[in-house]
């Protein structure tokens, strides 16, 4: 989860606040079964994402041309980039700008937008004072490890800290300052959108990718190579931070359009207090409702550092409670993972946070009005739709993952990041699934059922990771996840019923029992393709070039297949889902609900 998700994720926080002007201004119960038009809106991020995504995996292929993708030095960099993402992920697009948008569009629309300008001054004041401290106790406990002495033969320093950790405490040490500003383009980004202005924050992600992709390529291409890999890492944990300043300066023009004036602001006793309060103590229970998933691919980095060699002087075991163990993963671990999350998160991002996000405003106004019927309509609709896309998506990353990582990374760690990106794409349809069912949940105004349900997946994938990873190695962190995001749809599902009564889920196995079907029938035909391709290759003295090159006629062949036959026979089942998706959601979605 990197760069490219800044884009999609702030999005939502733009359509929630569509969602509380509709409640300001509407007094009546929406039309019946009128035409979605989440729908469109969901087209129209999923194109902008799609054009994230391609920087996002132009700078994948930078990074493993020039860095590698199984390093100790590339896993060192993803532990400290991991970190400011997890702040953007639960402060900057998380709970912060969920519950800030409904709260600053209520008070622009009613009170105008001086007020709405204190409102925001005191929350950007607020977020930056908080995130600043903790930024800089961090600075204070990490730095220490930093400058503990100079290791000798890939052994500790003078305070006995392996070469390793006082490398990845570097990469936290010098990206630490990029949560807050990241943090604070998400809620600058979020302010805009609720005036309309898009493009800033679209292109917010690309600086941060095409910062990363020159600072992976100087050294090599403009310098020397007689620059170790070591020190060219450093070049990269820099670019992030600068890419965070500029991102911010690109933002304010921007807000100054729309009239926004942001200036410190420590009176929060002051007028716009009262929104302020509201989205203070409305933030903690969604913190971890909105951020289990982030929490647990954090968690997976950690023990992938430590249970590999890169956590431990390169060696392949350590010493814990008097007993020796042998650590389960190869050296690079996390940068092996980090490569399979990209890869599963590419249809996520681009399908199932634009549809999550698209359907928020009409679920939201649904609500307000106390039309549970309307809401569980569009839950069942936003499902469907999704379930659309994610169960062939699934199947179909699946099958891709290899030629895809392939042409991406380099010859590296193939294998290992195929092995964990399988398990990761099994999950796509509940990551994107939980999407649409935690926006009922926040539309019902209840964060704490999925607080809780969150708080107990984190556990489980907790437990999860220390055993599977010992059988599965990579794969079982993947499976880890993936097994927690399954569970959580079908507990939230579950007391959504509960609490609604019938939601219409009879409407949707139907649904389901088509998509797989045709899923099914689209895999086998993508293997028979595969199995045919394969027959007709000639053998080659490189390897890895013959591995490339197949790659490159393979995949475009695959997709073409897949796509092709997935589509002929949803066609052929007469599923309205297809006539959605090629109208663009002009057409009237029917009532599931019996």
């Amino acid at each position: 989860m990197d760069a490219e998700e800044q884009q999609i994720e702030a999005s939502d926080t733009s359509l929630s606040g569509a969602a509380e002007i509709q409640r300001a201004e509407s007094t009546t119960s929406p039309t019946p079964h009128s035409a979605d038009r989440f729908v469109k809106h969901a087209h129209l991020m999923s194109g902008l994402t799609l054009l994230s995504r391609v920087f996002g995996l132009l700078r994948d292929k930078a990074c493993a041309m020039y860095l590698g993708n199984k390093t100790t030095e590339w896993s060192a960099f993803w532990m400290g980039f991991q970190l400011p993402n997890l702040f953007r992920r639960i402060f900057g697009e998380g709970a912060l700008t969920a519950v800030f948008v409904p709260v600053y569009t209520k008070i622009l629309h009613e009170r105008g937008k001086e007020e709405a300008n204190k409102l925001a001054s005191a929350t950007a004041t607020l977020l930056v004072l908080v995130l600043g401290s903790l930024t800089i106790l961090g600075e204070a406990i990490i730095l220490p490890f930093v400058f503990s002495g100079s290791a000798s033969g890939g052994g500790g320093g003078v305070a006995g800290i392996p070469e390793n950790n006082r490398l990845a405490a570097a990469m936290i040490a010098i990206m630490l300052p990029y949560c807050v500003m990241v943090c604070l383009v998400a809620l600058m980004g979020a302010m805009a959108t609720v005036h309309e202005k898009f493009t800033a924050q679209s292109i917010s992600p690309i600086i941060l990718n095409l910062f990363i992709t020159v600072a992976a390529v100087i050294p090599v291409w403009f310098l020397t190579t007689g620059h170790t890999l070591r020190q060219r890492i450093f070049w990269v944990a820099w670019a992030v931070v600068i890419a965070g300043i500029i991102q911010i300066a690109q933002m304010l023009p921007t807000l100054w359009r729309s009239g926004i004036s942001l200036r410190p602001l420590l009176d929060w006793r002051h007028s716009g207090s009262t929104g302020l309060r509201e989205i203070v103590t409305s933030m903690t229970p969604m913190i971890l409702g909105l951020s289990a998933v982030q929490f647990n691919t954090y968690m997976d980095t950690q023990i992938a550092w430590w249970l590999s060699p890169d956590g431990h002087k390169n060696l392949h075991q350590f010493a814990l409670l008097g007993f020796t163990i042998h650590t389960p993963m190869e050296q690079g671990a996390v940068g092996i993972l980090s490569v399979a999350q990209r890869l599963y998160l590419l249809p996520v991002g681009i399908f199932g946070v634009s549809m999550a996000t698209a359907i928020f405003p009409q679920m939201a106004k649904a609500a307000a009005i106390k039309d549970l019927t309307e809401v569980k309509r569009l839950l069942i609709a936003g499902l469907r739709k999704t379930l659309f896309i994610s169960i062939p998506a699934s199947i179909g990353m699946i099958l891709i993952a290899r030629p895809l990582i392939t042409i991406i990374y380099t010859a590296d760690g193939i294998d290992r990041s195929t092995w964990a990106a399988i398990w990761f794409c099994a999950g796509i349809w509940a990551f994107e699934a939980q999407m649409v069912i935690l926006r009922a949940y926040y539309a019902l105004s209840d964060r704490i059922t999925p607080m809780k349900v969150a708080a107990s997946m984190v556990a489980l994938n907790f437990a999860l990771n220390l055993t599977l990873v010992w059988f599965l190695q990579e794969g079982g962190i993947a499976l880890s996840t993936t097994l927690s995001a399954i569970l959580q749809v079908v507990i939230l599902l579950g007391l959504l019923r509960q609490r609604l009564g019938r939601l219409g889920l009879s409407a949707l196995g139907v649904s389901l029992l088509k998509e797989l079907f045709a899923s099914a029938l689209m895999a086998i035909a993508v293997l028979e393709t595969m199995a045919i391709l394969h027959q007709f290759r000639g053998p080659s003295a490189d390897q890895h070039a013959e591995k490339l090159l197949s790659a490159l006629i393979d995949l475009p062949i695959i997709l073409v297949i897949a796509i092709g036959s997935y589509a002929f026979l949803t066609w052929a089942l007469n599923m309205p889902e297809l006539h959605d998706l090629l109208r663009k959601s002009k057409r009237k979605t029917p009532n599931p609900i019996h």
